[in-house]
């Protein structure tokens, strides 16, 4: 028998309380063999070990932005989030970007099992409505262009122009980072991140934070790939 294994992300002493996190343990424990939880995720060549990750949304607002190291992790392992609200999220978002499902604080008990039992085997976990939503994007950006290939050729010319600094900005932009923690990570100035940012905003035509993350998270994984960590 395949030996199942689960990885909990969560602050422990914000969630450890809730009914619904309680919901899940107890699922878990009857679905898998082993059980393992940290505020961090193991690092990159641990994460093969584990079969699920469900990632505590308790103290998250995703509701505009799924940030950039949650879609790299959903889309080589399944990924549940779970002990959110709903305002926190939009479950259209996370399920383009290969989240396998969602389990809010207030979801019934019987709702949590029947969900990971379906997600333990394969299935996804969202409403008709969501799952239908999704699909009409998908084919709305899919008619755009006559082949995945032929897409890329017309866009990229788009995104040549940047220089690699602004591509690691914008890398640093996605996973919410703010001028400051770019300035250390990039071991630069404030001012030097804000220049490349405005320049980062005028190429990409985005006209904020967001709109320049979200920019990232539709086109980075094609025509921008992040390096191994």
């Amino acid at each position: 028998m395949l030996q199942q294994s689960a990885f909990i992300k969560t602050n422990l002493k914000s969630s450890a309380c809730s009914y619904n996190y309680q919901d899940i343990l107890r699922t878990l424990r009857a679905l898998f063999n082993t059980i393992n939880m940290d505020d961090a995720l193991p690092n990159v060549e641990q994460r093969s070990q584990y079969t699920l990750y469900l990632i505590d949304g308790a103290t998250h607002n995703w509701h505009n932005l799924v940030p950039a190291d949650l879609i790299a992790l959903a889309r080589q392992y399944n990924v549940v989030i779970f002990n959110v609200e709903r305002k926190a999220i939009c479950e259209k978002n996370l399920l383009l970007n290969h989240v396998n499902g969602v389990f809010y604080k207030s979801t019934p008990s019987e709702e949590v099992f029947k969900g990971l039992v379906k997600i333990n085997a394969g299935e996804l976990w969202f409403t008709r409505m969501i799952l239908s939503q999704a699909f009409s994007d998908i084919l709305v950006a899919t008619s755009s262009f006559s082949s995945l290939h032929e897409g890329i050729e017309l866009k990229q010319d788009d995104y040549q122009h940047l220089t690699k600094r602004e591509r690691s900005v914008i890398h640093l932009i996605a996973q919410g980072a703010s001028n400051s923690v770019i300035a250390d990570k990039l071991n630069i100035s404030d001012h030097t991140v804000k220049t490349h940012l405005y320049s980062a905003f005028k190429k990409t035509s985005s006209r904020n934070r967001v709109e320049l993350a979200n920019w990232a998270q539709r086109y980075i994984s094609v025509l921008l790939p992040m390096s191994k960590q």
